[in-house]
């Protein structure tokens, strides 16, 4: 077991390939080391236990969160559930030959995010980012239904005198995936939509909707089905267009695509891959294209689109999902981003645990890592409360990770991926720890929190939250 959820899952598929090696056939219990409290406990435990049971590894699971232990069964039963729909799954799943992914080694595809060109009328950068994409999910009527600051907060926009910017977690683009578009007849929504292009959160609509509508400045999505090899005749106003695929397609068709990057004017600024599920697990269809995106040469950022149909999923549940399923294809490199919605999650709650899931997967930081430990017999200190409080006063330091261990005897070595320890040592008492060394001892509780910042603020990585009104004045600079 490991915290770093990518050390985890290497290490779970290493055991299972010597065991098949010698013809074993132990049981494997799964488990992420100390993943924490809340959502983002939830989300490191799937990603982790997911992306195996969706493999077809493991038999016994425990979610190990800093909760009461009757919490952590809830979650164990939706992913033991995943992992049995999967696996019964691959009997009508689309058969293929699996021989471009690795699990021995973990590495990223090499893409190249979209550039900007002569004569744009929009800085198309921001289409993706380099560290991995969020795309907001969003229909034609829930944009009409909001009014302007409720969509830029939804969207994780900063404003200044009303107009919007971008912050560490703003979403990158927004998908209508109703396949609509914001409606010309709607003077003060399209304005709406103009100022974030502008502000680099683009938007993204169906090609048929923008033919119809056309809106200066939006990405046309095709299908790949629908391609044949030459560059796409645009709607009126787009200068870039994405293509989305579903999983099932052949191999020419990935081929034919790749052909058209070579020319700039053919190329796609964005793949969405939106699985066809009817046929097998999300994992199992998507691993497939991705044999096909690697073997054809394709280099374009590809972002996945997991959209639950209304009543499917609890909040719960669409956490330990999107974790599961998305998280599973993104801790093997495949893949560069994501767009998640259910009508359980409001938008706004959709979007931090995108953010959430990126972060789990190692790739895009935008708050504090927390690593924390289930309390047990050993526990020096109120575990529960003591992590809120931590949480509260640290929780906005992006690539900083924090451990949170009730005891000395598993801790040193169970937050061994953390920058600072935070340890109970004796009764009352903490130490302080900078990666595996400890560095100050026996500090009493009520004080630890404190000297906690101070060490933080010494080895160079703290810095003081910015208020509302101090970022605006910043910005307005």
């Amino acid at each position: 077991k490991a915290s770093n959820l990518l050390v985890m899952v290497q290490a779970y598929r290493l055991l299972a390939s010597e065991m098949y090696k010698e013809g074993w056939d132990y049981p494997l219990h799964l488990g992420v080391t100390e993943a924490g409290e809340g959502e983002d406990g939830r989300m490191k435990s799937s990603i982790g236990i997911g992306a195996l049971l969706l493999d077809g590894l493991g038999d016994t699971v425990r979610v190990s969160l800093t909760e009461a232990p009757e919490l952590e069964l809830a979650p164990c039963a939706v992913l033991t559930a995943l992992g049995e729909k999967a696996v019964a799954g691959y009997e009508t799943a689309v058969p293929f030959e699996e021989k471009m992914r690795d699990f021995r080694s973990y590495d990223r595809r090499e893409v190249e995010l979209p550039e900007q060109r002569e004569g744009d009328s929009l800085d198309y950068r921001g289409i993706c980012h380099r560290d991995g994409s969020v795309f907001g999910s969003l229909t034609v009527d829930a944009a009409a239904s909001m009014s302007e600051s409720e969509l830029y907060t939804n969207l994780g926009c900063k404003t200044v005198v009303g107009m919007p910017f971008k912050d560490i977690a703003t979403v990158d683009s927004i998908y209508f995936t109703d396949g609509g578009v914001p409606p010309s007849s709607n003077a003060e929504l399209r304005r709406t939509f103009r100022r974030l292009m502008e502000s680099n959160v683009h938007v993204i609509c169906d090609e048929a909707a923008l033919t119809a509508d056309p809106m200066d400045g939006a990405v046309a999505v095709y299908n790949l089905s629908a391609l044949d090899g030459s560059a796409p005749s645009l709607p009126e106003g787009c200068e870039r267009f994405a293509v989305r695929f579903n999983g099932t397609e052949d191999a020419a068709a990935f081929e034919t695509l790749a052909a058209m990057c070579k020319s700039p004017e053919s190329r796609p600024a964005v793949l969405l891959a939106q699985a066809d599920t009817s046929k097998g697990s999300r994992m199992h269809t998507m691993r497939r294209a991705f044999e096909l995106v690697k073997a054809s040469g394709l280099d374009v950022p590809v972002v996945h689109v997991a959209l639950y149909e209304d009543g499917e999923v609890t909040l719960d549940e669409f956490v330990i999902r999107t974790g599961g399923e998305v998280g599973g294809c993104l801790v093997d490199g495949l893949g560069e981003g994501v767009c998640v919605k259910t009508d359980a999650v409001p938008m706004d709650d959709a979007r931090r645990i995108s953010f959430g899931l990126l972060q789990g997967c190692r790739m895009r930081n935008t708050k504090t890592e927390f690593i924390s430990c289930p309390s047990c017999g050993r526990t020096l200190f109120d575990l529960q409360e003591v992590t809120a409080q931590i949480a509260s006063r640290t929780g906005h330091l992006p690539g900083v990770s924090v451990a949170i261990m009730g005891c000395i005897v598993n801790g040193p070595g169970e937050m061994a991926d953390a920058d600072f320890g935070y340890v109970g040592g004796a009764p009352g008492k903490v130490d302080l720890y900078v990666g595996k060394e400890v560095v100050k001892r026996a500090i009493p509780n009520e004080e630890a929190c404190d000297a906690l910042i101070d060490l933080i603020k010494e080895y160079g990585r703290w810095k003081e939250p910015d208020s509302e009104e101090e970022e605006a004045e910043a910005v307005a600079a």
